[in-house]
């Protein structure tokens, strides 16, 4: 991706369409919808320190992965998570999607789980926990939830943590790790 020294959050207002400018050239489509979206009455707004944070953090994370187990673009994972979190909307837990798992207590520094719906089983970034939920975003192209409600590849759900799994990526990566010994 080409950059300018300076991006900038564009948002059209007649397509709907929260964007980044990387430069003139260069324009990057978020995937949510206004109704999923808070503080958008603008068209031009630069980034600031903390959408610059949120995209390098994300970016370390994803590219220290091996890039065959990462079902998307770390740069377009990085974006979208910056965008939502400075734009989207709280959400309330939709943990019924999901099984359970066994893990009692999450690692603060993990930031890459699954979740498994019984329909599929999808690699989702943690964008924010506390002690009680996450808030994930789907890194794989899509996710089935039930017979008739999926995921679309960057979309956002909040969950409890007793539905967190962990990614294959992170166990194949710590496999020398005590957390990982413990879940084996």
């Amino acid at each position: 991706m080409e950059s300018e020294s300076h991006w900038l959050w564009l948002f059209n207002t007649e397509k709907g369409k929260l964007c980044v400018k990387l430069n003139e050239a260069d324009v990057f489509e978020t995937p949510y919808k206004p109704s999923q979206l808070v503080n958008i009455h603008f068209s031009e707004q630069l980034m600031d320190i903390e959408d610059a944070t949120t995209f390098q953090k994300v970016s370390e994370v994803l590219e220290s992965c091996p890039a065959d187990k990462i079902p998307c673009e770390p740069a377009e994972a990085a974006l979208n998570a910056a965008a939502w979190e400075r734009f989207g909307k709280p959400q309330m837990p939709q943990s019924w999607h999901f099984q359970k798992s066994d893990i009692t207590e999450w690692p603060a520094e993990r930031s890459l789980c699954e979740l498994n719906s019984g329909f599929d089983q999808g690699l989702f970034l943690i964008l924010e926990a506390d002690d009680e939920f996450a808030t994930c975003l789907l890194l794989n192209k899509g996710m089935q939830l039930s017979a008739i409600k999926s995921l679309r590849q960057y979309h956002v759900i909040k969950v409890t943590l007793n539905r967190l799994l962990p990614a294959t990526v992170d166990l194949a990566m710590s496999a020398q790790s005590n957390w990982g010994q413990q879940l084996a």
